[in-house]
């Protein structure tokens, strides 16, 4: 997706993980999108409803569909938030 007219705010050199894909988060990632640079590759939205991973894609963003619990948030976020360093 091109815009035309952005104003950037900074570059994200880390990775970005995005938890949860409600109304707040598709309504924050175009302006993530828009106004940050920042590597698709290293963005992950962890969301347990797929229902609009379709705009994640459109995106180029990575999408995994999985629930965050008190059992498993070390080892499902963990790696998402030190791969790659930055």
């Amino acid at each position: 997706m091109e815009w035309v007219n952005t104003i950037l705010y900074g570059r994200i050199s880390g990775p970005i993980v995005m938890i949860g894909f409600g109304s707040i988060g598709r309504g924050v990632l175009p302006l993530i999108h828009r106004h940050f640079d920042y590597d698709p590759k290293r963005f992950v939205i962890v969301s347990p409803d797929a229902t609009n991973e379709h705009i994640a894609a459109a995106y180029g963003i990575r999408f995994l569909k999985k629930a965050i619990t008190p059992d498993n948030y070390r080892d499902l976020l963990t790696p998402l938030l030190t791969e790659g360093g930055g």
